[in-house]
């Protein structure tokens, strides 16, 4: 894995922080960074406009073997 870019470092040592997680290493914060920028793109690319908020989990959350 490449190294982060000085931007890149300080947008994952700030989302690190906010998720408390203040210990990570830079190959660690990198990994971060990556799940959630590819979360981010992913929940951009659902259509959430005709979704209320308590149909929004179960977009998240399923049960294995529930056939859900």
């Amino acid at each position: 894995m490449a190294s982060l870019g000085q931007e890149d470092l300080l947008v994952a040592r700030k989302l690190a922080q906010r998720l408390g997680l203040d210990r990570l290493s830079e190959a660690d914060m990198q990994k971060l960074l990556v799940a959630e920028r590819t979360a981010q793109m992913r929940r951009s690319a659902l259509d959430t406009s005709v979704l209320t908020p308590a149909d929004e989990p179960a977009l998240v959350f399923r049960l294995p073997g529930a056939g859900l």
